[in-house]
């Protein structure tokens, strides 16, 4: 499922890079049932992270070895990847001279992006890409970034006020969310909620995370039936395209179609059986096609671009997962041996041991 979606993100980058901004808001977006069906490949990836990150909240000792294991999962491959981009392909592609490149706002503000703290404008490096229709832009996909780090720390705060004793208090913290993103859709577009235009909004990640661990917490209710996933699935696909609100009406029924689809638990792809490549692609993928059209402007069409960039993003997200991701992960052993210190230093219960048994 991980690798299937970041392919698709690939895939709609691909109309992007080749053609600008304008055309892929155009071509991608403001066509039924284009703009459903592209909406639904983020929500999914974070359904799908957050049933996963339930499973290991439930199984984690404390926060700590949960927190340790989110960050050597998500910082060393993030922080590869925009050293890289900002220190070795930056330079090669600027037109600025390296003095002016090197000292320039830009560059700082990309390196910044290494610590999650993600904004539009960070999002660019000084004189790269130029010729482009997506000039300067060195990893778009880096925008969601921080609400990964939102989804995380907000679990991390539903657990510790009775989220893993009591799944109800899971259910509160997404039906909260929910009302809070509808509210301020609704305050500043004044409750005219128009067709929306563009991918969906971070705060629709954060509810779709939400969703996928409330799903996990009850798992033993949720019964997956085939027809009832397609069903859930044309729900979503036309609520994501009705208007701006129908971002958050879809967002429940395609978080089932992705656990749906999870659980059906096909064949592992031969790909799969030596390495983890999501994350890589997901990560890596859009600095890799910004270099095609920059190195071959005369194959600026989406599916050269996506033909060319999916072997070389598959190829740097295995070396990323032998050289960075998998070292990375042999750092869970040192994780728990520091939470077992400091559990046996503290003087008190803190009582979540036997959660877990329970």
């Amino acid at each position: 499922m991980r690798l299937i979606l970041s392919v698709l993100v690939l895939v709609i980058h691909s109309v992007q890079i080749a053609y600008g901004h304008k055309i892929y808001m155009n071509a991608v977006w403001a066509h039924f049932p284009i703009d459903g069906l592209a909406m639904t490949v983020l929500p999914m990836f974070f359904t799908l992270s957050g049933f996963l990150v339930a499973g290991s909240l439930y199984r984690c000792r404390t926060l700590l070895s949960f927190m340790g294991l989110r960050f050597i999962r998500i910082y060393p491959a993030l922080a590869v990847e925009v050293t890289i981009s900002a220190l070795l392909i930056g330079p090669m592609v600027t037109s600025l001279h390296w003095a002016d490149y090197f000292t320039s706002e830009g560059f700082f503000r990309y390196l910044f992006n290494v610590t999650g703290h993600v904004s539009n404008a960070s999002l660019y490096l000084p004189g790269t890409f130029e010729g482009n229709p997506e000039p300067g832009m060195a990893n778009g996909q880096l925008w969601t970034v921080p609400y990964e780090l939102i989804c995380y720390i907000g679990l991390a705060v539903i657990a510790l006020v009775g989220g893993r004793r009591d799944r109800r208090v899971l259910l509160l913290g997404l039906f909260t969310f929910t009302a809070f993103s509808v509210m301020k859709m609704g305050l500043r577009t004044g409750w005219q909620f128009d067709p929306w235009v563009g991918p969906v909004t971070g705060r629709a990640l954060v509810i779709a995370f939400l969703c996928g661990i409330c799903l996990y917490a009850y798992r033993d209710k949720v019964h997956i039936h085939g027809y009832v996933v397609a069903a859930a699935a044309a729900v979503a696909v036309i609520s994501f395209s009705i208007s701006g609100l129908g971002q958050y009406l879809g967002l429940a029924a395609i978080a089932y179609v992705t656990v749906g689809l999870g659980l059906m638990n096909l064949p592992r792809l031969w790909v799969l059986k030596s390495a983890d490549l999501s994350y890589g692609i997901f990560l890596y993928h859009f600095i890799i096609q910004q270099l095609i059209a920059h190195l071959l402007p005369g194959m600026r069409e989406w599916y050269w671009i996506t033909l060319i960039s999916l072997p070389l993003s598959m190829l740097v997200a295995h070396l990323s997962w032998v050289g960075i991701e998998r070292p990375a992960l042999k750092l869970r052993q040192r994780v728990f041996a520091l939470e077992c210190r400091i559990m046996r230093s503290l003087p008190w219960d803190t009582g979540w041991q036997s959660t877990v048994e329970r």
